[in-house]
């Protein structure tokens, strides 16, 4: 066969591989890309949707959760407000009970009307204009009372799809707050929602996602829908795969279904959206896909007729110098091996490969530096996935290289107590923070890492036959870190396990031995051997009412030893029972709310003591003690005593001053102690006691003090007798008024009179 019928079949097959290679790989290319744009385009929508959802929920939430606390605030007044005259209700507190429901419907523009149920009076008080009191057996509205009878874990119910008496037509939604929850009504408060503007305003607004949004009850009844085939889709979403809090799946139909539970109803928010219209804007990406793939497989057209040609040269000239060679030998003679083909192009390929090789060292040093420089997060990470249930991985374990030996260990978990050293720098705290974490890393047999903010957790290695090695180290580190970082920290130590799927349950027991802090204290540290000591009966309940009693009579007296001495009884009592950390909540939260009761009682004014926006029930809430929860209310009495007493101080010096300004202008006419407590309003025996307090003599001798003054300027005035200036001062009686005057002066008004023109005319003459 000629050589050159060679050169072009082999220079042709040569090409078709190299171009048949471009073009599988660049459609393998564009396929994928393409794939991989269409998922990504599917799961951006899909966490879109959910996002808002969540952030719908949220908003609805937020509303709902403020008409639960104004429900809550209801209970607290129109327990003020209830006054009960005979067995039925005092006209006043009709008047103002049903003005009070009235305005609390204003609060929110998602109210539609609010019922007060009194279950012993068998009465509906109402918002509505139309019937503001009705008897429960001929209110129109009732189908509510049969979920008021039902016993229920909360006493806050969330009632939808109800039958409205008033509109037969329409289901009604619902909040039902039983009673009590402070004071002693036994009822109900119905608050009826305006679902459908509540929806409207946080669901519609959203023209940016695709798909449909549905809402279901707490029973799967449908409660808004944004489409006009809601029950179509409502009847395609298959309820039981909504088990989860929130999530999302793709249907048998190709429909994503994203969904999120209210946490305060049980509400689920539902998208439903049509995978097919998710795929309609790939259009242009296909385009993009397309115009691109063909830009590539033409320069890899070009690129594989350049290198056949490249690849074939080489070739050709091993073919003609083995012809050349054999011809020469065949002629005597020998020829020079061509120059610049086979030796170029061997030369060309290993120096390609010797800069590929130096690319790829270079490649491995960053990737080491950036593990070496990032070993401690991802430590970390790793650690906190083991103790949240993780699973252990030796490799990972070697690589990070932890020292940590699972056989025999402990873990203590650190909680720092505030105020910190340097609080209000969040930077250096966290650097204080990692570095003595860095110092007890290197002096402890194990490993040490952040969980959150304020905990940090140590893996502990426990040496064999020394079981109080845990409990030994806890005290020493507590004392360590107090004397070298000034941070008090509680610390927790869990039993001793063994193998990595014991970290998690050893995490476990430090957190449970964290919650007896609401009796221990902080800045202690605290062994999983004590939880047998302080188990909890969660089932019990108590409520110290004599001491709430107590608490009340003194503060309506204003004895503060006496109200911080009660409360450091019921602090004692709720140790000494040991309550579950959830009713010493509630009796905290209940006793916080009849110390504010009894302000409001006296005449208090709750936003002069606590300020226009009142923090008690907040601190209640953060307290992790009982001591601090103590401290909240013993602040909340010394408030409420010094405001009374600072209120009685004002008061007595107003009263002083109306007091001394009237017996001034009125102590010639015939006055006495009883006028001038009639005046000011007060009793004769109060007014007496203040003003003795406060002026040091009586207010007789205080009248007798101003008669006698102004007796002492008329006997001046020589053409009035002594009778008239008797009657000028307010006595009756000459006599009494000359017994009085020589009482005070030492002199009778006729000596002082001689005595005082004496001296004027002595004064004259001189």
């Amino acid at each position: 066969m000629p050589g050159s019928i060679k050169q072009n079949s082999m220079f042709v097959k040569q090409l078709l591989s190299l171009t048949a290679i471009a073009v599988i790989t660049v459609v393998l290319i564009a396929s994928v890309t393409y794939s991989i744009s269409a998922d990504n385009s599917i799961q951006n929508a899909i966490t879109y949707n959910e996002s808002v959802l969540t952030q719908q929920q949220e908003l609805i939430h937020k509303e709902l959760t403020s008409i639960k606390y104004n429900a809550s605030s209801m209970i607290a007044t129109q327990s003020y407000l209830y006054q009960m005259k005979g067995s039925k209700l005092s006209v006043s507190s009709l008047i103002d009970l049903t003005g009070f429901v009235a305005e609390q419907k204003k609060i929110s523009p998602y109210i539609d009307s609010i019922y007060i149920y009194y279950a012993p009076l068998e009465l509906v008080l109402t918002s509505r204009q139309e019937i503001r009191t009705s008897p429960i057996s001929t209110f129109a509205d009732r189908s509510w009372l049969d979920t008021w009878k039902q016993p229920s874990a909360s006493r806050s119910v969330w009632i939808t799809g109800r039958e409205d008496g008033f509109s037969p037509d329409h289901s009604a939604a619902s909040l039902l707050q039983k009673m009590p929850l402070i004071g002693q009504v036994n009822g109900a408060i119905v608050i009826n929602l305006k679902l459908d503007l509540l929806f409207n305003d946080y669901l519609s607004h959203y023209h940016n996602k695709k798909g449909t949004t549905l809402v279901l009850g707490a029973n799967s009844e449908l409660l808004y829908t944004d489409a006009a085939d809601g029950d179509r889709l409502m009847k395609a979403v298959n309820l039981g795969r909504l088990n989860a809090e929130s999530g999302s799946y793709i249907d048998d139909s190709d429909r994503i279904i994203s969904y999120t539970t209210s946490e305060l109803t049980g509400w689920k928010f539902i998208d439903v959206t049509e995978k097919s219209a998710l795929l309609q804007g790939m259009g242009r990406i296909k385009v993009i896909v397309v115009s691109v793939a063909a830009a590539y497989l033409t320069a890899a057209i070009a690129i594989s007729f350049f290198v056949s040609r490249r690849l074939y040269r080489p070739l050709h000239s091993v073919i003609s110098y083995i012809e050349n060679a054999a011809h020469d030998q065949r002629d005597g003679g020998i020829r020079p091996l061509p120059t610049g083909d086979e030796a170029g192009f061997i030369r060309q390929r290993f120096e390609h490969m010797i800069r590929s090789w130096e690319t790829l060292a270079k490649e491995k040093r960053k990737v080491d530096s950036l593990l070496t420089d990032n070993r401690t997060a991802i430590k970390e990470k790793y650690l906190n996935d083991l103790i949240q249930g993780g699973e252990g991985n030796g490799q990972a374990v070697e690589l990070l290289g932890l020292r940590i030996d699972f056989s025999r260990f402990a873990l203590l978990t650190l909680e720092l107590e505030e105020p910190y050293s340097v609080k209000d720098d969040l930077f250096h705290f966290h650097l204080l923070r990692y570095g003595f974490m860095d110092e007890l890393g290197a002096d402890i047999d194990g490993e040490v890492f952040a969980k959150d903010d304020k905990r940090t957790v140590i893996l502990l290695a426990v040496p064999p036959d020394n079981d109080e090695f845990p409990l030994e180290y806890a005290k020493r580190l507590k004392q360590h870190m107090l004397t070298r970082y000034g941070l008090t920290v509680t610390i927790a130590v869990s039993r001793i396990g063994t193998g990595e799927e014991s970290v998690r349950l050893a995490y476990e027991d430090t957190i449970a031995v964290l919650n007896l802090k609401i009796y221990i204290g902080k800045g202690e540290v605290l062994p999983y051997s004590i939880l047998g000591d302080w188990q909890t009966g969660e089932d019990a309940y108590y409520y110290p009412y004599d001491l709430e009693a107590k608490l009340q009579q003194a503060l309506l007296q204003t004895d503060k030893e006496e109200c911080y001495d009660t409360l450091r009884e019921i602090t004692g009592t709720a140790m000494e029972k040991k309550l579950s950390k959830a009713n010493i909540q509630q009796l905290f939260f209940q006793l916080s709310g009849e110390i504010v009761k009894t302000l409001v009682q006296s005449r208090g004014d709750i936003a002069a003591v606590f300020g226009s926006r009142a923090a008690y029930a907040d601190l209640i809430a953060r307290a992790e003690t009982l001591k601090d929860m103590e401290k909240c209310l013993i602040e909340m009495c010394g408030r409420i005593i010094d405001y009374h007493r600072e209120k009685r101080s004002k008061m007595t010096d107003v009263t002083l001053q109306l007091a001394i300004d009237y017996m001034d202008s009125n102590f010639n006419n015939n006055i006495s102690v009883d006028t001038v407590a009639e005046y000011v309003e007060r009793s004769s025996s109060y007014l007496s006691r203040i003003f003795k307090e406060s002026m040091g003599l009586t207010i007789n001798d205080y009248l007798i003090q101003l008669r006698i003054k102004r007796a002492t300027e008329l006997l001046g005035q020589v053409n009035l007798s002594i009778e008239e200036i008797c009657h000028e001062i307010g006595y009756a009686n000459v006599s009494y008024f000359n017994k009085i005057f020589k009482a005070r002066t030492g002199l009778t008004p006729g000596q002082y009179r001689q005595q005082h023109a004496a001296e004027k005319l002595l004064n004259h003459f001189s």
